[in-house]
């Protein structure tokens, strides 16, 4: 009875001991960086690693060119089939290959800007990322499941870019990978993307759910959620519910099914960190041109310049309607003057939106210019999407956030 005494007391201070110096994390949070080079934004991990942050990629991708030999996945593992699943649409299934003798599980990885695909080995591995949390601000996640590329594959990458980090709603993302069992966080991240307005701005992305401290509040009293839509047919993108478009409070003419799935799973709403501008199918973007330009004839136009199109004088107290993106379960993304004219030189500012073609993959593509100074939340466990409108509306920026202990 002693012996059985004295072991619960054992197990009790253990316990006791672990929780009051082991506080795991609720949210984890690093810095983002808009690169000059590329129009894409990077974040650190490992210390000194930057990752290009891509939305619609389905798993982390590392520059594996150090001959170091890896662990790999069996051929005829759930994980690999699962890479199977989730093959990029634009590239071919890879071929596996053998390793030691024993079959290895290859995988792909699509490069948006080149367009470019390349297969090597499915493998895992430790990867570190900073956390808010003082007594832990940077933690380490064990086995994490990635794609090793060659260096020539990241050849057009900027500079000390080191891989790419897959956020798509799939199970080998980075974002589900610090989820229960291995860290316990929820199944979500928050973007804030910086605007190039001031190069040294950095944004941030939070893993987990925040608070998202902006200032002295929490920025998550700033969303408005909608739902976010699943296509069958391309399982690594983030789609929206669109119902319509409008200029200065006027909802432009569209066919009713517009923004529709067609039976390939091409059209619909998606979201992109790879896409500069938001880019309109050709009967879209025609109507929407014409509503912009009326709403506008006030104010003297000027040249276009690849790839944006309409451009207009810009002036001191240059003013151009708002455009409203009216979702299906009735929420509106605002879309104000920090968010629509790109400046391109001291007195011409451009609609940031582009003539995606005829025949797009999708109808719509929400791009990064429309996204940048503003929080977005990504609530894959609910397939919500959080949005605010632009920081700069309650003078703030990406730059406010904390992303230091």
């Amino acid at each position: 009875m002693k012996k059985c005494i004295f072991l619960c007391l054992l197990l009790f201070s253990i316990y006791t001991y672990v929780s009051a110096h082991y506080n795991p994390p609720k949210t984890l949070v690093s810095t983002v960086t808009k690169n000059t080079i590329l129009p894409l934004f990077t974040f650190t991990l490992n210390t000194n690693e930057e990752y290009f942050i891509n939305i619609g990629g389905p798993y982390i991708v590392r520059n594996c060119n150090d001959g170091l030999s890896r662990p790999i996945f069996p051929c005829g593992s759930a994980t690999c089939a699962l890479t199977r699943r989730l093959n990029p649409h634009q590239c071919l299934p890879p071929q596996n290959t053998i390793i030691n003798g024993s079959c290895a599980c290859q995988a792909t990885a699509f490069e948006p800007f080149q367009r470019l695909c390349n297969s090597n080995q499915f493998t895992y591995g430790d990867f570190s990322i900073s956390s808010l949390n003082p007594k832990s601000p940077s933690v380490t996640f064990n086995n994490v499941n990635y794609l090793c590329v060659p260096t020539p594959f990241l050849k057009d990458f900027p500079p000390g870019v080191f891989g790419v980090l897959g956020l798509a709603p799939t199970a080998l993302a980075a974002w589900n990978q610090l989820t229960p069992p291995r860290l316990g966080l929820e199944k979500k991240f928050a973007l804030c993307l910086p605007s190039d307005e001031n190069p040294m701005n950095k944004g941030a992305i939070y893993f987990g759910g925040g608070p998202y401290k902006l200032k002295n509040i929490d920025a998550r009293s700033m969303l408005s959620y909608t739902r976010l839509i699943k296509n069958p047919r391309k399982l690594n993108n983030y789609f929206l519910g669109l119902k319509g478009i409008a200029v200065n409070g006027k909802r432009i003419l569209l066919a009713q099914n517009a923004f529709n799935f067609d039976g390939n799973g091409n059209g619909g709403v998606a979201l992109s960190t790879t896409s500069p501008f938001t880019t309109l199918r050709s009967d879209i973007y025609k109507v929407f041109i014409e509503a912009f330009s009326k709403a506008t004839l006030d104010i003297p136009r000027a040249n276009g310049t690849t790839p944006l199109e309409f451009c207009l004088k810009s002036t001191t107290n240059f003013q151009v309607p708002r455009i409203d993106l009216e979702l299906a379960d009735g929420k509106i993304w605002k879309v104000f003057a920090a968010n629509s004219m790109k400046k391109v030189s001291a007195d011409v500012a451009c609609l940031a939106f582009v003539d995606g073609g005829n025949a797009p993959e999708q109808a719509v593509v929400i791009g990064m210019y429309q996204m940048e100074n503003t929080l977005m939340e990504f609530d894959v466990g609910r397939f919500a999407f959080g949005f605010s409108s632009s920081l700069s509306l309650v003078n703030a920026s990406c730059g406010d956030f904390q992303t230091q202990p």
